[in-house]
């Protein structure tokens, strides 16, 4: 995994420049949760006021631990921030056909059902709104997301990983990941992750 993830950040492909943080770290959640909300409404006929955006991201974020610094309302400073993310992801997904932002992908063994990020065909969409490089766990969070959708008969080809807060993306065909990551065909290694998840659910 750590070949692929080092040839990821190499490739990576940029989408402009970074966008900085202008507050405390531990309001980037709220300002990536927002930012995506936006981002899922520009494809409506309507985009809904930005603050109700702002107060769904707010709800769901305190659902999760370490979240005590969402409280407060986004600055006008963290607003910049916001839209400027949400630019970096329509940007990309605009010209995806029948993007399909949130869906729900299925549970598999001991595996919950999951929310993911975007889906367009059979291209699976994480984004990763975080100002580091690509990562081994999010290459193995879109496989498992990948082997997930497989236990229920969808295939998918392509994964991208899209950063829009550094600006970047990476993208590639699941049967190179695969591959780099296992050395196995696509379809062997999706089917181990489901067998896997599945004997966890056997075995407890």
């Amino acid at each position: 995994m750590e070949q692929v993830v080092r040839w990821a950040n190499s490739e990576k492909f940029s989408l402009g420049r970074s966008v900085s943080s202008r507050s405390d770290s531990q309001r980037n959640s709220l300002i990536a949760e927002t930012a995506f909300l936006l981002a899922r409404y520009s494809h409506a006929s309507s985009d809904p006021p930005p603050v109700e955006m702002e107060l769904e991201a707010r709800s769901f974020l305190t659902h999760l631990p370490r979240t005590e610094s969402v409280a407060e309302a986004l600055t006008p400073e963290e607003w910049e921030e916001v839209y400027e993310i949400r630019e970096r992801i329509v940007a990309y997904t605009h010209w995806l056909p029948e993007t399909e932002f949130s869906p729900t992908i299925p549970g598999c063994g001991v595996v919950d059902q999951a929310i993911g990020d975007a889906v367009s065909g059979t291209e699976l969409i994480e984004i990763k709104a975080v100002a580091r490089p690509f990562r081994s766990i999010d290459f193995r969070q879109i496989l498992t997301y990948a082997a997930m959708y497989y236990s229920v008969g969808r295939r998918l080809e392509k994964i991208t990983l899209l950063n829009p807060r550094n600006s970047c993306r990476f993208s590639s065909t699941l049967d190179v990941v695969a591959s780099g990551s296992s050395g196995k065909p696509t379809v062997e290694l999706l089917q181990e992750l489901v067998e896997w998840m599945i004997g966890l659910q056997v075995s407890a």
